[in-house]
């Protein structure tokens, strides 16, 4: 795990991909960056996983429907039961958003050495 990116978006996708990861592949499956260990089918697993855990199957199709427009995605994000920066998150990954659309709507987040 790491704060990459600084934003909730990334911060728990990749928190639920690792989980997916433990509770789908077992505590034998380590995979440090760069090494390259797991395969491909293991990864698309994990991620499969991360995303179901964030936004439920119930909500594919509508979150694949879903406009470019902050207040629709707030309204979606509120009944879902996540951030709406997930959201955003979510429909950048599948393209539907371009990378720079919305991240207004992303929590960011800050390093500090107290």
């Amino acid at each position: 795990m790491s704060f990459r990116y600084l934003s909730d978006d990334h911060f728990w996708f990749a928190f639920f991909h690792e989980a997916g990861h433990l509770l789908l592949h077992g505590e034998s499956s380590i995979f440090l960056e760069g090494e390259g260990r797991l395969s491909t089918a293991e990864e698309e697993e994990a991620n499969g996983f991360a995303a179901n855990m964030l936004i439920p199957v119930e909500y594919r199709d509508e979150l694949l429907k879903l406009p470019a427009n902050g207040v629709v995605i707030m309204r979606f994000a509120r009944r879902v039961g996540v951030s709406p920066g997930i959201v955003v998150g979510q429909l950048q990954k599948r393209g539907i958003l371009r990378w720079n659309q919305l991240r207004n709507l992303k929590r960011q987040y800050a390093w500090t050495e107290d």
